[in-house]
């Protein structure tokens, strides 16, 4: 049984595939990554295809021959995933600190004896105050609605005991799967662990993401709305 496997979705990232790689190799061969390659439109599988049988035995790929959303790679990936203790994702876009991955395994292995079962989430450091605002106004709008505490709802990673992606029914494609993961782990209380992350700014290719005003103000709109289907669903 491996104990630690993180889930890496790629859409149209072949700039930043090789310093993603890089990152990979440096770290603690008993983690294990299942790179998504989320049925990208520029030359990300070509380039996968190439490198696949250099890779060390951690690091696998999942080729998608569409891509159907951010959450769909992400779910695809997390079912493929059959003997690991705790699963969870990263993004990559490289707007993440590679080298505290180790730390994560080092502390989800501190509470290998409990029977609790864990969401561990970060939380964004670096981020413009724009940016601050949209988050922690989101947060405030989903307790309230929700009746749960949820906040840093899209702050990665996030990593939880395997059992819960049993409990993921027709989850959201898009963007909204991470809001719809939080809100089952806390309606299944889940142990919360949170720990602060840097957010370097992107180096490579274009965010799916974030936008300029209108472009947040959409978003928001759309996960507000989601927030209110949530909780017809209670």
């Amino acid at each position: 049984m491996k104990f630690l496997t993180i889930v890496i979705p790629c859409f149209n990232e072949k700039d930043s595939l090789p310093v993603l790689i890089e990152n990979l190799l440096k770290l603690n061969n008993h983690i294990n990554f299942l790179i998504i390659e989320n049925g990208s439109t520029d030359d990300s599988k070509s380039y996968l295809k190439n490198i696949e049988n250099d890779l060390k035995s951690n690091i696998k790929i999942l080729y998608l021959n569409k891509n159907e959303g951010y959450g769909n790679g992400v779910e695809k990936g997390l079912r493929s995933i059959t003997d690991s203790t705790y699963v969870g994702w990263i993004h990559g876009d490289l707007q993440f600190e590679f080298e505290k991955i180790n730390h994560i395994f080092n502390k989800l292995q501190m509470f290998s004896d409990s029977e609790a079962l864990l969401f561990y989430k970060g939380i964004r450091n670096g981020r413009s105050y724009t940016e601050k605002f949209f988050s922690h106004y989101m947060g405030v709008l989903a307790t309230y609605i929700l009746k749960i505490k949820l906040y840093e709802i899209n702050a990665q990673p996030t990593i939880f005991n395997k059992e819960l992606v049993e409990k993921l029914n027709h989850p959201p494609k898009d963007f909204r799967f991470d809001t719809y993961v939080y809100w089952v782990a806390m309606r299944n209380n889940y142990k919360v662990i949170r720990d602060e992350f840097n957010f370097p700014k992107r180096e490579y290719g274009n965010s799916k993401w974030n936008f300029g005003l209108k472009s947040r103000l959409k978003f928001s709109k759309l996960l507000i709305n989601y927030f209110y289907e949530l909780k017809k669903t209670e």
